[in-house]
């Protein structure tokens, strides 16, 4: 019965729906406000086999979240949740485009006749309508050659992973069942909006305020209460664990207690309230009492070093903590539970602690550059926890393990990554930043730092450069290779534009700011040539690889 005061507020609803549900309803539109598509092959990978878990234990229902959604002009603008909603468009449109005799029935989820049921922002729609949502082209977007355009590589990116994970569903009976599945018990909690400013109080809300940290709680109310613990113990053991905890912001200690069972055994907990894992983890690993007493603190006093830049190995520290620095630049921190556990054990001894992060850093960035099969990196990531305190496990790869080894293979692909031309801003940036850090007299530059990548010789040429470099094709391609790059601040960048060398040559040293060493490596170089981006490039990929410790021909 409705209290005097009604049911719901105005203006805001909420349903839980499943994906089938949610796709039919009025279409859904993503507004240029909103940022492109994000995901890499980690989120895609994971929604995929959570998904696949679920399916396989026949959980009645699985929930992935809430989206929010606000209505305009007779669509739903997607709010939150445009990631998800994005990518399972883009498993039922490879399940359509796999299963001929369903491809009906799926296709009416990803479009109402000749309408797509999701709008993706104007700069990306026409490439998603015409590789996901018409028929047919999920393999060729798998294929998709890198364009340089985040979004639009990105979503080709997560096309080859659902190819990838979905091809391992042999049968398919097994892939129709799955996706069915999918579309009838993968659920999400709706909230519908009618008005823009109330759907970002709900998006921050849900966002930034509440206890993201209940799974850590439960752990630690399960530790200190059914572990046989005297008062006394609990009481310190309580204590201990709140000096820990105040180390870091709560999120971040959250993210700590995810890590422990693989920091423990090398093996992840598949949720942060996974209390059953993390008691199996703590109880191999030594016990209760050890791990609140030992193990969690030496864990957590690692991470905090790694947060602050303070790594103490010795003589070593200086390069560790150059090298931790930039690592913690790539996206990804799946190196950081490595170097958390190598420094609970071994950061007493600088020259073994050098050795570990040179190649804890080459392996990083590996796996950041694709040098790594993606199927290899958590199986790779776990071996070097296990094997932490092994170095010829670690560094030769006895008993066929490999953990920070590369392959002969992996090296001559780096080799080969390195020397190809970088398309995608963020990819070509992360590397010359790693390269300046490299250089001598080079510094550490960071994602937030006024720091933009100059192409000396233009990407899209000029009247100066065209002269001199007449062929398209060749010019498309020095353009991009290490050699022809730099950093600048944004505003000699700007200043830079496509102007003659010479002049571009004033711009990068006649400034009051900073000069960082890889703009002063082009100083002797008079003529820009193909000689002279030839030739420096082959030595700022010298330069990176005797910093990474590569060999070539292993």
């Amino acid at each position: 019965m409705a209290s005097a005061f009604g049911d719901t507020p105005l203006g805001l609803n909420s349903i839980v729906l499943n994906v089938a549900a949610v796709l039919t309803r009025k279409q859904l539109k993503v507004p240029r406000y909103q940022r492109p598509y994000t995901w890499t092959e980690r989120e895609v990978r994971e929604l995929i086999q959570d998904l696949w878990r679920a399916h396989k234990r026949s959980a009645t229902f699985y929930f992935i979240g809430q989206i929010v959604l606000v209505k305009n002009h007779g669509k739903l603008e997607v709010s939150d949740g445009q990631q998800r909603l994005a990518t399972l468009t883009m498993m039922l449109a490879y399940a359509r485009d796999r299963l001929h005799g369903r491809a009906k029935q799926y296709q009416t989820l990803i479009m109402d006749g000749n309408t797509p049921r999701l709008l993706l922002r104007e700069e990306d729609q026409n490439f998603y309508l015409g590789f996901v949502q018409e028929p047919g082209h999920m393999q060729e977007l798998a294929r998709h050659a890198e364009i340089g355009v985040d979004s639009k590589d990105l979503i080709a990116n997560a096309a080859r992973t659902i190819e990838s994970e979905m091809s391992k569903i042999v049968e398919d009976r097994d892939l129709d069942a799955f996706m069915s599945y999918i579309a009838r018990a993968c659920t999400l909690n709706v909230v519908d909006a009618d008005e823009r400013g109330c759907a970002q109080t709900v998006f921050n809300t849900l966002n930034k305020r509440g206890s993201p940290l209940s799974g850590a709680d439960i752990i630690k109310s399960d530790l200190l209460e059914n572990s046989g613990l005297s008062n006394d113990e609990a009481n310190k053991a309580a204590r201990q664990w709140e000096q820990t905890e105040d180390l870091f912001e709560r999120e971040n200690f959250a993210r700590l207690l995810y890590m422990m069972p693989f920091l423990l055994t090398g093996e992840p907990m598949l949720s942060p309230g996974d209390l059953a894992s993390f008691r199996t983890a703590v109880e191999r690993a030594g016990g209760v009492r050890v791990f609140l007493f030992e193990q969690l603190p030496r864990y957590a006093h690692a991470l905090r070093a790694i947060f602050a830049g303070s790594i103490d190995v010795g003589p070593a520290s200086a390069e560790v903590n150059r090298r931790v620095a930039l690592m913690k630049e790539v996206q990804e921190w799946d190196w950081a539970p490595c170097a958390i556990a190598f420094l609970a054990k071994h950061a007493s001894e600088p020259e073994r602690a050098r050795r570990f992060f040179q190649a804890l850093d080459r392996f990083t960035f590996a796996c950041e550059l694709a040098v790594v099969e993606n199927r290899e990196r958590e199986g790779r990531y776990a071996n070097i926890i296990k094997y932490v305190s092994d170095e010829k496990i670690l560094y030769t790869g006895e008993n066929r393990q490999r953990a920070l080894l590369l392959t002969e293979g992996e090296q001559m692909k780096f080799f080969h990554t390195l020397n190809r031309s970088r398309r995608r801003d963020r990819s070509r940036r992360l590397l010359l930043m790693r390269l300046e850090a490299a250089m001598p007299g080079g510094r550490i530059v960071r994602m937030t730092d006024d720091a933009t990548v100059e192409h000396v010789l233009p990407k899209n040429g000029g009247p100066w450069w065209n002269e001199r470099f007449p062929d398209p094709a060749l010019r498309n391609e020095l353009a991009n290779l290490l050699g022809n790059l730099t950093l600048l601040t944004y505003d000699q960048n700007a200043a830079a534009d496509v102007r003659p060398y010479p002049e571009k040559r004033k711009v990068y040293f006649d400034t009051n700011a900073p000069i960082l060493a890889l703009t002063k490596d082009i100083a002797p170089i008079e003529d820009w040539s193909l000689q002279a981006i030839e030739e420096r490039h082959e030595r700022l990929v010298r330069i990176l690889s005797e910093d990474w410790g590569l060999v070539r021909g292993g």
